[in-house]
C-alpha cells in the first residue's frame, strides 16, 4: 500500500515564527542536552525497580536526528555518532539492550522500543549498517524471550496499564522489517497485534484495541485510556497496514483517530487529563488537573502527520496547524530550553519538574521536540503528480520531482498576517501539480496565479496542474477575521480564534475589574429609546448569535499576536450598558515565562465575572504536585522551582 503523500522528501528552512522556535529548540534544548546520562542508566540498570529511564535516550535521540536533518552540520552529526556509539556499547552478548537487570520489569520493553527507534533513525540518516545490525540483534533477543518462549507481551509491564506500553513495541518492529526484509520481523509484528485480541494475565478479554476502535468505542473506554501509549500502538498499526494492506488495520486507526478528534481534542489541539483520555472535548471549560500532557500533544501530532501522509485528507493538516501554533508551541519555554509537562486552558502554566534526578530530565522535555522538529516533514510533501504545501510558514523550500526540483519561497508573515505569497525560483520540466491547502477556517479565500484569480473552496486542497516557469507566483489572502467558538459541552462558554490561532486572556495583561462582561458578536445591535435616549442592548437567542467577534489588532511586546476584543457591560435591563475592550493574545504567548504567578483563560463564561476570571493557586492542580507543607518548612512545589 502506497502513501498518498510522501513525507520528508522536501528540504525546508523556515525563517518565520516557527523557524525561530525550531532554531531555539535545537540550540538551547536538543543539542545542549547531556545525553551521557541517558546512556549510563543502561549500565546502571536503573529501571530494575520500576523506573522508566530507558525511554530517555531514544526520545532525545530521535529529536537529535530530526535536528540534524534540519540543520546538517558536522557538529550535529558528531553528537549523533557519539550518542549511538554510546548506546551500542551497552549491548549485551545476547543482543539485549535494557535499562533493567531482569527482563519484563515495569517499563523494560517501553524503554527498548525507544532504543530501537533511535537506532533505526540513525541508520536512515547515516546508512550505518552497524546500527541496523544492533537493532536486529535486539529484536532477535526479544523474539526469543517472548514469541518463542510463549511469553505474551500483553502480560508484561504495569498491570494498571494492561501492558499497553509494552504493546507499542510494534512500531519499531515494523520499521525493522521495512529496512531488512527479514520475514521473522513481520511475523513478530503480526504476532504482537494478534495478542491484543487474546485474554491474558491482566485482562481476560484482551486489550482489544482494534475491536474497540472498529466498534467506535469512545477512546476513554478502550482498554486503558492512557492516551500517549495507546496512540503509540496505533502508530504501529498504521505502519503495519502499509506493509500488509489489511484494511481492518487502517479502518481501526481511522476510526480511533476520528473518535479522538471528536471526543478528546480540545480547542488548542491536544487532550488528556492526568495523561488519560476523559471525553475531554466536553469538559475543557473548567480548571482541569494535569491537562494536555505534552507527550500526548506530540504523539497526537505524529499520528495526525502519519494519517495525512497515508490518506491525503487535509483535515489532518488543519489539525496539525492548530496543534502546532497552540498546544505545542505553548508548551515550550520561550528560549527552547525546557517544556511544560501539562498545559491548561484555565490556570497557571508551569514548567515540567525533573522527573528523575539521575537523567535530569522529564518525559515531556525530550518528547516535545520530536513533534516540533517533525514539522518540516509535513509542511511540504510530495504526491504522484507533484508537491503539496500544507503550512504557510515563511521560508525557503526545495522539493524533488522526477524531472527536477521545485525551489520556492513562502513569505507574508502567516499566520500573523493574512496574505501569503509563494514564489518559484526553479521548476522541473514538464507538467506538474502544486496542491496547497485552503484551511477550513478561511470561509472566503482569494487565490491568484500570476495575478489571475483562481476559484477555491474552504477545507480543500486547491490544485494547479500545468507547466511551471521560474518566477511564477501564487498569492493567497485568507479570511482571518476573529471568530467566536462555542464550547462543545457548554453553550455558556465562548472562546476567540484568529485563523488557526487560539486567543487567551492573561492576568498580566488584564486590569482588575468588578464588572461582569459578555463577549460581543457582530449581530448584536444597539437600540436607543426615543423617549429617554437611553442606549441599550437586548439579549440574543442562541440562533441569533453570530460567530464574528469585534476585534482589532493590538501591540503587545511579549506576545506574538494580540487583539483588543470588545465586550458588553450590562449591569441591569436597560441602563448603564456600555462597551469595554480586553486584550487577548495568542495562547502560546500567554503565561510563557513559566516563572510568575500569571494565569491564563481561554474559555470565557457568558457573562464573565471579572473578579473570578483568574482562579488563584492553580499551579499545584495543573502540575499534579501537592501544595501543602511537608512539615519541614518546604512543600512539594519547591522541587520544581
Amino acid at each position: 500500500m502506497n502513501r498518498v503523500y510522501e513525507m520528508g522528501l522536501a528540504k525546508c528552512r523556515f525563517t518565520g515564527h516557527v523557524g525561530n522556535k525550531i532554531d531555539q529548540c535545537i540550540a538551547n534544548g536538543v543539542m545542549k542536552t547531556d545525553y551521557r546520562n541517558f546512556v549510563e542508566v543502561f549500565r546502571e540498570k536503573t529501571d530494575s525497580d520500576g523506573l522508566f529511564c530507558g525511554e530517555f535516550w531514544g526520545k532525545w535521540f530521535t529529536s537529535a536526528v530530526l535536528a540534524y536533518e534540519y540543520q546538517r552540520t558536522e557538529a550535529h552529526f558528531q553528537v549523533l555518532k557519539d550518542a549511538v556509539e554510546g548506546i551500542m556499547s551497552v549491548q549485551e552478548e545476547n543482543g539485549r539492550i535494557s535499562c533493567s537487570s531482569v527482563d519484563f520489569s515495569d517499563w523494560d520493553l517501553w524503554g527498548r522500543k525507544y532504543v530501537l527507534l533511535g537506532l533505526l533513525a540513525y541508520y536512515d540518516v547515516s546508512g550505518e549498517e552497524r546500527a541496523l545490525l544492533c537493532a536486529g540483534r535486539m529484536t532477535d533477543h526479544l523474539i526469543e524471550i517472548t514469541m518463542k518462549a510463549g511469553k505474551k507481551i500483553t502480560d508484561v509491564g504495569l498491570e494498571l496499564l494492561l501492558g499497553v506500553p509494552s504493546c507499542s513495541l510494534l512500531q519499531p518492529i515494523v520499521r525493522l522489517y521495512q529496512r531488512t526484509g527479514e520475514k521473522r520481523y513481520l511475523e513478530f509484528a503480526e504476532h504482537l497485534v494478534s495478542l491484543w485480541s487474546q485474554g491474558g494475565k491482566y485482562n481476560k478479554e484482551g486489550v482489544r484495541l482494534l475491536e474497540g476502535a472498529l466498534s467506535h468505542v469512545p477512546p476513554v473506554s478502550i482498554a486503558v485510556p492512557k492516551a500517549y501509549e495507546v496512540m503509540s500502538c496505533f502508530e504501529g498499526v498504521l505502519e503495519l497496514y502499509l506493509l500488509t494492506d489489511r484494511k481492518e488495520y487502517f479502518e481501526a486507526v481511522q476510526s480511533y483517530v476520528d473518535m479522538v478528534l471528536k471526543r478528546e481534542i480540545m480547542i488548542t489541539g491536544s487532550g488528556s487529563v492526568g495523561e488519560l483520555w476523559c471525553d475531554g472535548a466536553y469538559r475543557q471549560t473548567q480548571v482541569l488537573e494535569t491537562p494536555m500532557e505534552t507527550c500526548v500533544t506530540a504523539t497526537f501530532m505524529k499520528l495526525c502527520a502519519a494519517m495525512l501522509s497515508v490518506t491525503g485528507d487535509r483535515r489532518f493538516a488543519d489539525q496539525l496547524e492548530i496543534s502546532l501554533y497552540n498546544a505545542l508551541m505553548g508548551a515550550m519555554k520561550k528560549d527552547g530550553s525546557w517544556w511544560a509537562y501539562f498545559s491548561p486552558l484555565l490556570g497557571q502554566r508551569v514548567p515540567s519538574p525533573i522527573q528523575i534526578e539521575r537523567v535530569q530530565s522529564s518525559c515531556c522535555v525530550v518528547n516535545g521536540p520530536r513533534a516540533l522538529l517533525e514539522v518540516p516533514k509535513w509542511a511540504v510533501m510530495n504526491y504522484e503528480k507533484g508537491i503539496v504545501i500544507n503550512l504557510y510558514e515563511d521560508g525557503e523550500f526545495e522539493a524533488p520531482c522526477n524531472k527536477g526540483d521545485f525551489m520556492f519561497r513562502i513569505e507574508g508573515g502567516y499566520p500573523k498576517k493574512r496574505k501569503v505569497r509563494i514564489l518559484f525560483h526553479r521548476v522541473p520540466d514538464g507538467e506538474w501539480g502544486v496542491r496547497f491547502r485552503i484551511p477550513s477556517y478561511s470561509r472566503s479565500t482569494g487565490v491568484w496565479l500570476n495575478g489571475e484569480k483562481i476559484s477555491c473552496n474552504a477545507g480543500t486542497y486547491c490544485e494547479m496542474y500545468r507547466s511551471w516557469s521560474e518566477g511564477d507566483s501564487i498569492e493567497m489572502e485568507f479570511d482571518m477575521d476573529a471568530r467566536i467558538v462555542t464550547a462543545p459541552g457548554n453553550v455558556s462558554f465562548k472562546a476567540v480564534t484568529v485563523g488557526p490561532v487560539v486567543l487567551a486572556m492573561d492576568s498580566r495583561r488584564t486590569a482588575p475589574s468588578w464588572k461582569a462582561l459578555r463577549l460581543m458578536n457582530d449581530a448584536m445591535k444597539w437600540k436607543v429609546d426615543g423617549q429617554t435616549q437611553i442606549r441599550y442592548m437586548l439579549s440574543q437567542s442562541l440562533e441569533e448569535e453570530s460567530d464574528r467577534a469585534f476585534a482589532c489588532e493590538a501591540d503587545c511586546p511579549d506576545a506574538y499576536m494580540a487583539y483588543r476584543v470588545r465586550f458588553l457591560y450590562k449591569p441591569i435591563h436597560f441602563f448603564q450598558h456600555e462597551e469595554e475592550e480586553l486584550l487577548l493574545c495568542d495562547y502560546a504567548s500567554c503565561g510563557s515565562s513559566f516563572e510568575g504567578e500569571e494565569c491564563i483563560r481561554v474559555w470565557m463564561p457568558q457573562p464573565m465575572f471579572m473578579p473570578a476570571a483568574f482562579p488563584e493557586g492553580t499551579k499545584c492542580i495543573i502540575a499534579g504536585i501537592p501544595g501543602e507543607d511537608k512539615g519541614d518548612g518546604t512543600n512539594h512545589w519547591d522541587a520544581i522551582e
